[in-house]
């Protein structure tokens, strides 16, 4: 049976976030809760929701999704969505981009979809881990 999507973008994420900790929360009990929970050592925990786009520009995100993302965000809380993003037409994997949100973008994330500008974004080839991982448990700023 193939992969879903969001699960090699989970494989991903947890082979080049080394010395983290990342649980898949897969449940039918807390709807919205994000797929992924992070802990991160000395700086705390981050909730991960995994999205790919492979056709168009919208980000699919259920009610109960933008519900958790909104209450949590709104509060500064670590909560982020990790887009993988394939642009129209896209054949080569240079042409892949990954895509950070805040959770406090999610309204604005479901209505204009990835034309959004991005906290942090990279083309999936050259993705700086290393800034993803710090960027986790800061808080959001709009500056």
């Amino acid at each position: 049976m193939p992969k879903k999507p969001e699960s090699s973008l989970h494989q991903r994420v947890k082979e080049n976030l080394p010395n983290v900790v990342i649980t898949r929360l897969d449940n039918r009990v807390g709807l919205g809760l994000p797929d992924c929970l992070i802990a991160i050592p000395s700086a705390g925990f981050a909730m991960v929701e995994l999205k790919v786009v492979s056709r168009g520009r919208k980000v699919r995100l259920s009610p109960h999704q933008v519900a958790f993302n909104l209450k949590h965000g709104m509060m500064g809380l670590p909560t982020w969505i990790l887009v993988q993003y394939h642009p129209k037409g896209t054949t080569r994997r240079t042409e892949v981009e990954l895509r950070l949100y805040h959770g406090k973008q999610v309204v604005s994330l479901m209505e204009s979809g990835i034309d959004v500008p991005a906290v942090l974004q990279w083309p999936l080839a050259a993705v700086d881990w290393d800034a993803l991982r710090s960027r986790l448990t800061q808080p959001y700023n709009t500056d």
